[in-house]
């Protein structure tokens, strides 16, 4: 990162460069809190979480480079672990048919709306909460191919873990997460991971075949001390995501072999597992401009129970309706329901634009009968509403 941002520093300071260079800069200021409505018997955590978030990117072009600058700073009562990131600070130098990126990126792959399979790119920031992880920008050089339908895109990444939330935030697991971590079954906090990737379209198909061998970005957790402990081990992962755009219809689907990952009993195991989906969308509905996209998904996973993660037999039902008015309203509305323990979760979103600038929202999360669900069980009485409100510039 020191690295990156001195060549910045040294190509701005270059006063031929600057009467050429193209630039822009915009961002965004967040006010949001949260407010959790079960208070948690002999736990300290707050039932609360008030925050401020500012974004600022900055984005310069000069012939056949560019770069970005993207800071993600936050304050937050309670106090997080994550405060401020640059999430994207890179380099980017175009050739004629080639690009070579160097410095943080968010890479996102696969075509399904509520669970990702093959996206294994980017770890994750869970310092507001274990429900609410957002990407952190993985170091890398990218090296990217464009052929005449296609790409194919090569990189080579640095050693990154998860960020987890400090002991007294919600929503957590029943044991606070320690901020160390430890490696094994190849793994290292020094391990250079490498990644494969060809993606394109062929008429109505998009199309994406990757290739991951590296640190997992899902970690086992091992008890010591009364704490969790992340523990990474090296994996290997081949993936397929594939979309059919029929008419009003979109097919979805994302498959996966993964070896050397840890399973929800800390045993290494290969596994396989997919996501396959159906999105409809219908125009004009209720006789007005209104547009309502309803979104159906089912996921598996060759290991049953014994996933890692609570999609291992789920079912994914969303709707969302853009009301395509002038304050960019929307609504929605996403159920979970996992078939083997008829454990069910809600969301609901709201948002809306009330000046030109100024946008607002409300986050709705209800849990039902996760209590026999031993992947989102600690979710049980997470109950939350959460406001927010932003301001572009």
């Amino acid at each position: 990162m020191k690295k990156l941002l001195f060549l910045f520093l040294i190509f701005f300071n270059s006063p031929n460069l600057l009467s050429e260079i193209y630039t822009e800069h915009y961002g965004e200021v967040e006010i949001s809190s949260t407010f959790f409505s079960k208070d948690i018997p002999n736990d300290n955590r707050k039932n609360y979480l008030n925050s401020v978030r500012l974004e600022y990117n900055y984005f310069f072009e000069n012939n056949n480079l560019s770069g970005k600058i993207k800071i993600d700073a936050k304050e937050s009562d309670p106090n997080s672990s994550s405060n401020i990131n640059f999430n994207e600070a890179y380099l980017d130098y175009s050739l004629s048919d080639m690009n070579v990126l160097i410095g943080n990126n968010i890479i996102f792959w696969g075509k399904n709306e509520f669970f990702n399979p093959v996206d294994v790119i980017n770890s994750k920031d869970f310092s507001s909460g274990l429900a609410i992880g957002k990407k952190i920008g993985q170091p890398m050089i990218n090296l990217k191919k464009y052929l005449s339908s296609s790409e194919l895109d090569f990189y080579i990444l640095p050693s990154q873990s998860n960020i987890y939330p400090k002991s007294d935030i919600r929503s957590q697991q029943s044991l606070n997460i320690s901020s160390s971590n430890l490696y094994s079954k190849g793994a290292d906090n020094n391990n250079i991971g490498i990644a494969l990737r060809w993606s394109g379209y062929l008429n109505e198909y998009d199309y994406g075949l990757s290739y991951y061998k590296g640190n997992t970005k899902d970690p086992a957790f091992n008890v010591v001390s009364n704490t969790l402990v992340p523990n990474y081990s090296e994996i290997t992962q081949i993936g397929l995501d594939l979309q059919a755009t029929k008419g009003d219809y979109l097919f979805k689907g994302e498959i996966i072999s993964r070896s050397n990952q840890y399973n929800a009993n800390g045993i290494i195991e290969e596994y396989q597992g997919s996501i396959l989906g159906i999105e409809h969308s219908l125009y004009g509905v209720f006789e007005k401009n209104w547009d309502l996209a309803n979104i159906i998904e089912y996921s598996s996973d060759s290991r049953g129970s014994k996933s890692h993660h609570g999609f291992q037999n789920d079912l994914f039902y969303g709707a969302r309706l853009v009301l395509n008015d002038i304050e960019d309203t929307q609504y929605f509305l996403s159920i979970q329901s996992d078939l083997e323990k008829n454990s069910r979760a809600l969301t609901f979103n709201y948002e809306s634009r009330f000046l030109s600038q100024i946008r607002g929202g409300i986050d709705i999360y209800l849990p039902l009968n996760l209590e026999e669900d031993i992947h989102q069980s600690s979710f049980k009485d997470e109950n939350n509403i959460k406001v927010y409100s932003s301001y572009s510039f």
